[in-house]
């Protein structure tokens, strides 16, 4: 006897759609979740890149001017005999400089340790100084090339000065001194300086430079963290990695003495109990 079963019946898909639909939903939902991700880490990452870049330039540009007052504070030392504390009062005057008159130190540092070296005085220094940014202010020349036809006139050669100003040129043939020349330059070219850093191109010149000290006051403040770190790295990571290389030297003997198994053993113990009371601790102290 046959007996039939009528399975047959009507195929139903709507769960399925509403899978595919939950499914598609949440691919979607995916989608939008990584690319507001995306969106928020991306400028995350370029601020903190960012950040990163300013931070460098300002260890940089610390680094730089550190560099600069140790050399000036060597000529005040040599030239004058300067205290720390005259030092320090030198560093005010030249920023100083550099908030009224728009000249950065690194323009002014060398100018005036040249002056100093001519005259072996810092009034005299900051004399001559103040009637060179004038001259270079009213003559559009830069300060380094005043400074240096200041310095070759005090030693008797005013060639150069009277190529840079050539209305004093009758005068010093006629044999005109060193003071008289500077006397009359400084009349004439008086406040030149002070009108040029007035003007819309002096005023961003001189707001760059508050910028940059502000920078440099940042690096100056990450200089001893960046120091220890150095030493750190010098005095223990350094010696730690050679000491690694020293260990495959010893495995290389080792393997020509004693074999490659005995020499795998013995370099193994080395190097846990080596990670374990040297390698890891300085690695992580530093």
């Amino acid at each position: 006897m046959a007996v039939v079963l009528n399975i047959a019946s009507e195929f139903n898909n709507k769960g399925i759609r509403q899978a595919t639909s939950q499914f598609k939903g949440l691919q979607d939902a995916g989608k939008r979740a990584g690319s507001a991700l995306k969106s928020a880490i991306i400028p995350a990452t370029a601020a903190v890149a960012a950040l990163g870049a300013v931070l460098v330039s300002a260890v940089k540009g610390a680094m730089q001017d550190e560099v600069a007052q140790q050399e000036l504070a060597r000529v005040l030392k040599v030239t004058t005999k300067a205290t720390d504390a005259q030092v320090a009062a030198v560093e005010d005057w030249i920023t100083t400089q550099g908030e009224v008159l728009g000249i950065t130190d690194d323009e002014l540092r060398p100018a005036y340790a040249g002056l100093l070296r001519a005259t072996n005085s810092v009034t005299k220094a900051q004399k001559l100084s103040a009637i060179a940014f004038d001259l270079a202010a009213a003559k559009g020349k830069p300060l380094a090339a005043v400074t240096k036809a200041i310095e070759q006139a005090l030693g008797g050669n005013m060639t150069a000065l009277a190529k840079l100003a050539p209305e004093y040129r009758d005068m010093i043939k006629n044999g005109a001194g060193f003071e008289e020349v500077m006397k009359r330059v400084a009349e004439a070219t008086g406040g030149a300086a002070a009108n040029a850093a007035d003007t819309t191109a002096g005023k961003m010149k001189r707001l760059k430079i508050r910028f940059d000290e502000l920078k440099e006051t940042i690096g100056y403040a990450l200089l001893p963290v960046l120091d220890q770190m150095l030493s750190a790295i010098l005095d223990d990571v350094v010696p730690a990695f050679e000491s690694m290389g020293s260990s495959i030297g010893d495995f290389i003997k080792s393997v020509k003495k004693d074999g490659f198994d005995k020499a795998v053993s013995d370099t193994f113990n080395r190097a846990v109990e080596y990670l374990k009371t040297e390698a890891l601790p300085t690695i992580g102290k530093a």
